[in-house]
């Protein structure tokens, strides 16, 4: 776990962590030794996230973020880098809209501006779907071609390049799923953001 630069924890496997029994008793443990958790208190602002395989393993992996104790303090915004690849391999990103009442969020995909920003390999162009269970709900190609394009653009949530997708939308509370792929099956790195607002 980083802010910024500098690495604020780390953990590999759970049960070793100094605070494994308030992991346990949050309810929020994980259900392999081998899977890893941190359970810390953060100031306000930005941090990273970063998931290896012990010994230089590979595979697929999940991260998740969890308020545990401040729900009057939400989180505003999450996003994940990784490769988006085919099949069983595309992105996802799955949150969840707590409390009673609907949120509006917006949703990003992004591969052709992290060219710019130095990244190799990136995703020339972003499809992004939005599931509620198995249902899509959303869906958008290239960002402008959205209804809420102008929306998007005065809020501040436009992306830095045309072939990138965004959603805005309002939804109930609940489990919502987020799956970006290559548009015509490419590949490459992508992030996928979802920001309260």
């Amino acid at each position: 776990l980083f802010s910024g630069p500098n690495q604020i924890d780390a953990n590999d496997n759970w049960q070793q962590a100094a605070n494994q029994s308030t992991i346990q008793a949050s309810g929020f443990a994980p259900s392999d030794p081998l899977e890893a958790a941190i359970y810390t208190t953060l100031n306000p602002g930005a941090y990273t996230a970063i998931v290896t395989g012990a010994n230089l393993g590979t595979g697929v992996a999940i991260i998740e973020v969890f308020e545990v104790d401040r729900p009057e303090v939400p989180l505003l915004n999450i996003a994940t880098r990784g490769k988006v690849l085919t099949g069983g391999d595309v992105m996802i990103g799955g949150f969840i809209i707590q409390g009673d009442a609907p949120q509006t969020v917006v949703v990003r995909a992004r591969g052709p501006s992290l060219t710019a920003a130095g990244v190799p390999g990136a995703l020339q162009d972003t499809v992004l779907q939005l599931f509620s269970g198995p249902n899509v709900i959303a869906a958008n190609d290239d960002w402008q071609a959205s209804p809420d394009a102008a929306t998007i653009q005065a809020a501040g949530f436009a992306p830095g390049d045309t072939r990138e997708s965004v959603i805005r939308i309002t939804l109930n509370p609940g489990a919502y799923t987020a799956i970006v792929t290559g548009k015509n099956g490419t590949t490459g790195v992508g992030i996928i953001e979802v920001f309260a607002q």
